[in-house]
């Protein structure tokens, strides 16, 4: 699985929808050569309510951003969510 659109609940960014990528897309997108670009944001976690930083990816070329979702087939592909974020 390499980008995964999402067809149901709309994820946003400053209003405007977001598309989602896995870990393994974007390993993929490093393998091919793809310039990207990624930033971290944060959002109040649905579960517990706490502040948290998801990872969001720009490629060259596409309109729209990527947020880094767990792959469906192997976890719950929810968004990728960082207590803290992992630059520092």
């Amino acid at each position: 699985m390499y980008e995964v659109f999402n067809v149901g609940e709309t994820i946003l960014l400053d209003g405007e929808p977001l598309s989602l990528i896995t870990p393994y897309g974007v390993e993929n997108w490093i393998a091919k050569g793809v310039k990207h670009s990624y930033r971290y944001d944060q959002v109040r976690d649905p579960l517990d309510g706490k502040m948290k930083y998801r990872c969001l990816y720009e490629k060259d070329g596409a309109e729209v951003p990527f947020v880094l979702v767990n792959d469906p087939d192997e976890g719950d592909g929810r968004v990728v969510l960082f207590d803290d974020k992992p630059d520092t």
